[in-house]
């Protein structure tokens, strides 16, 4: 083979466009097909602030785009190692293609399906956000404290774990080699994010025990506000853990005192733990508590901002993020691929600066290039 793996996307969801990013960060070459007016993530305005398309910015810089009929796309996937799309039958409509392409569509090793909740079942075709699957997989119901209702997560969290899980089956069909037929692989988003309630499912299955989300007052307390943010403090929040740590930490020595060395004890006398634990805490920034804590080798964690996690020392050290320029000309720091590899091309932040397609853009170069004369990959 003269030329990279290729993966040709078939996608307006951020699960597949993140699948296919993923194989183009180790060095795929990623041809994204949209409809003529251009994938709708274009034109996605941001939960904050006034932004548009940044998070479709994020997933296809360094993509090619392509318009094209329903037969080179069928062309196009012939030339490919993998399909990745959302398979229902509006995204297929919107490209030309029917809800057979799932079968029909005959890459080199996998056709990789993402949607809300699988091809079958009675939910095979419903619309569904982000937020409908978090709610729909039962790890929403785990989220929060007892005394509100469930939490809804970050931003695109199904729609991520399904890409990587996605990706994932594309490089495991990979690895099977040649001589097996097409792998047609169909991730159902509900499901990436039920097998995260999996601490949840052992109760149940032995004793019937519905897992209900945290009371608000436990017996320690994780996260613990500072003068300018907060720390996770291990000592509060770990039921078996002693104060003594924590009493030489903030220089408070009744927090030594032995009824508060139990999860009894502190849960008994919760309003004068409370008291002698958390206002030390405001006194001084969450990196000066971290470090005092560090000192003494006790388990704290910065929790970080998306601000700090762009001067975070630990991850710029490993450049996990780079510049990528928008349609308009923008440039926007996006995160890498969350490893290393012993690959000089791939995770490489020196590399060129990859730049958001016009819809588009690369239609005829990627047209000569898979398809002229072209019978084999």
């Amino acid at each position: 083979m003269t030329h990279p793996r290729r993966v040709l996307e078939l996608s307006s969801s951020i699960a597949g466009a993140y699948a296919s990013r993923l194989l183009g960060d180790l060095g795929w070459d990623v041809v994204m097909v949209e409809p003529s007016e251009g994938d709708p993530r274009r034109r996605t305005p941001s939960r904050w602030g006034t932004a548009h398309g940044a998070a479709f910015a994020a997933m296809s810089a360094g993509k090619r785009s392509v318009v094209a009929s329903a037969e080179d796309i069928e062309r196009l996937a012939a030339q490919a190692d993998v399909v990745v799309g959302d398979f229902r039958a509006r995204p297929l409509g919107q490209i030309g293609l029917g809800v057979d392409a799932f079968e029909r569509l005959a890459p080199g090793h996998a056709v990789v399906s993402v949607t809300p909740f699988g091809l079958t079942g009675p939910k095979r075709g419903w619309e569904a956000s982000d937020l409908t699957v978090e709610a729909a997989s039962g790890l929403m119901f785990l989220t929060g404290e007892a005394d509100q209702p469930p939490q809804q997560l970050a931003p695109y969290q199904a729609e991520l774990t399904g890409g990587v899980m996605a990706a994932s089956a594309a490089l495991a069909a990979l690895r099977l080699g040649e001589e097996h037929e097409v792998a047609r692989i169909d991730v159902s988003l509900q499901e990436a994010m039920a097998t995260h309630t999996f601490q949840a499912v052992g109760p149940y299955v032995y004793y019937g025990e519905v897992a209900r989300r945290e009371q608000r007052i436990k017996a320690g307390l994780r996260m613990v506000p500072t003068s300018d943010g907060y720390v996770y403090c291990a000592p509060g929040a770990v039921n078996s853990m002693r104060m003594d740590g924590i009493a030489q930490l903030l220089d408070e020595p009744r927090l030594a005192e032995e009824r508060f060395q139990t999860a009894e004890g502190r849960m008994t006398h919760w309003d004068e733990f409370i008291e002698l634990f958390v206002p030390p805490f405001r006194q001084k920034t969450a990196q000066e508590w971290f470090e005092a804590a560090e000192a003494l080798h006790m388990t704290f964690a910065l929790v970080q901002t998306i601000e700090d996690l762009f001067g975070c020392p630990q991850l710029g050290s490993r450049d996990f993020l780079r510049d990528v320029t928008t349609e308009d000309g923008r440039t926007l720091t996006v995160p890498l691929l969350p490893y290393i590899t012993s690959s000089p091309e791939v995770r490489n932040a020196s590399s060129p600066v990859p730049s958001v397609p016009a819809v588009g853009e690369h239609t005829a170069e990627v047209l000569g290039e898979w398809l002229s004369g072209a019978t084999a990959r």
